[in-house]
């Protein structure tokens, strides 16, 4: 009701009028209010109706380049490097099942037979010594594979060493070792491969880094530094080679039942070293199966997928670290003031078989025993 229709004094007209006044202005700025949230929300739906439009074009389109690059292995000719074991072994075998015919290779001339062996029940396989870190022997392990397969279609780089232990306890030799493996082994590979490729005017290239690649781990410094520089080549190659219709896919994966902590190189206090490692690797919320991991691998293949992390518990860290670097970062200093000290056998190694405690065989390790009977990882061998 209007302040006038009710007023008879000046005095009360006036204080009627003042009320009356800062009413109606509070009204006014409430129906301002209203209609900017009012517009705000409108504007709003609209941008999250773009936005999963977007997201759904995304999708669709990341489907259909999928749908274009997508092959199969059957009558493909294939080079797994490091086949004679662990990962390598799993993908060989998968591969084979998938009806492709597979070259192998590895240093150990007695893993190799043993793996030959199992992997013929699968299917069409051969079996060629090569250390990767020689070009040489790397330029003669892919003439050999061409002459027995014809061709090669597609290359994993599986090839792997692993030392466990403090900075103190690494010597430039280890990270020099390492970086011939991770780094050159792959670049040679590559290289060698090449030609064909190119000559058939299709090729991919898988290059198996580690989530240690993306995020540092401590007490595996010249493994880590190593799969760092992997990782960098290989996205490079996938930069300049996708022109030519050979894509390279780089895989990063985190802990993996293989059984290879077994003959991984621990120093320092290397059955303390051997513990840690062994039973994390082995804990099935913490590992990933290596079946499961060789799959995921073989699909991104497929996909031409740039670069894939494999789905696992333990690349948790890794998104945290896209997130909060810094904070990730101190978690793992943290978590080295909780790792062995130097002490031990200093830097001499000891393989994981020689390092045994208390620890370690144990239930806790189980499926990683388990792992090691499967992948031909339960031979010795020795350190050079």
């Amino acid at each position: 009701m209007p302040w006038h229709s009710v007023c008879t004094t000046g005095d009360a007209c006036s204080l009627a009028q003042e009320r009356w006044n800062t009413y109606a202005s509070n009204q006014v700025a409430q129906n301002h209010e209203d209609q900017g949230v009012t517009g705000m929300d409108s504007q709003f739906r609209k941008l999250l109706a773009v936005g999963g439009l977007g997201a759904a074009a995304f999708l669709a389109g990341k489907a259909l380049v999928r749908m274009s690059r997508w092959f199969e292995f059957a009558g493909k000719s294939v080079i797994v490097t490091g086949g004679s074991r662990g990962l390598g072994l799993v993908l060989a075998r998968e591969l084979l099942d998938q009806g492709a015919r597979v070259a192998i290779c590895a240093r150990t001339a007695d893993d190799l037979r043993v793996a030959e062996q199992e992997l013929l029940k699968h299917g069409e396989v051969v079996a060629i010594p090569c250390d990767v870190r020689d070009q040489d022997q790397v330029n003669a392990m892919v003439r050999e594979a061409i002459n027995h397969l014809g061709t090669v279609d597609v290359l994993f780089n599986v090839a792997g060493i692993i030392e466990v232990g403090p900075l103190d306890a690494m010597t430039e030799a280890d990270f020099e070792d390492a970086m011939k493996t991770h780094f050159w082994g792959p670049l040679y590979t590559v290289r060698a491969v090449l030609p064909e490729m190119r000559r058939r005017g299709w090729g991919r290239i898988v290059n198996v880094s580690s989530i240690g690649g993306k995020q540092a781990v401590p007490h595996l410094l010249p493994y880590v530094a190593s799969k760092f520089a992997l990782v960098g080549l290989s996205n490079g190659l996938r930069t300049e080679l996708a022109q030519e219709n050979i894509l390279v896919t780089t895989v990063c994966p985190g802990l993996l039942r293989t059984g290879s902590p077994r003959n991984a190189l621990f120093k320092g206090q290397h059955r303390k070293e051997y513990a840690w490692f062994s039973i994390g690797d082995g804990m099935p919320w913490v590992s990933m199966d290596a079946t499961k991991a060789a799959r995921q691998i073989i699909r991104a293949c497929q996909n031409g997928d740039p670069e894939v992390i494999l789905s696992n518990y333990t690349n948790l860290t890794y998104h945290l670290h896209q997130l909060a670097p810094s904070l990730v970062q101190e978690a793992a200093a943290l978590v080295n003031r909780l790792l062995p000290e130097l002490g031990g056998i200093g830097r001499q190694a000891a393989r994981g078989y020689e390092s045994f405690s208390g620890w370690s065989p144990s239930w806790m390790t189980q499926l990683n025993e388990q792992a090691a009977l499967q992948n031909n990882e339960m031979r010795p061998r020795w350190v050079e």
